[in-house]
């Protein structure tokens, strides 16, 4: 027998907004290496919860935009 999610579990993640492009500011390395490290983080996060989302309802989430860091 094969159960099924509840429909919040099966819900697509969206990727929060980026930073504004139309800013400057100047970043300490180690600051922007921890924003980069969280950023690659959420992004396999999110992939791996869309592929197991599309394992139990293929189809269900649009591949991502890539973004670059």
């Amino acid at each position: 027998m094969r159960n099924t999610p509840p429909a919040e579990l099966l819900r697509c993640p969206e990727p929060p907004p980026g930073f504004p492009e139309d800013e400057a500011a100047t970043v300490p390395a180690p600051v922007r290496a921890a924003a980069i490290g969280l950023a690659t983080a959420y992004a396999a996060i999110a992939a791996q919860l869309g592929r197991l989302i599309d394992w139990t309802a293929p189809g269900a989430c649009a591949a991502p935009a890539r973004a670059t860091p």
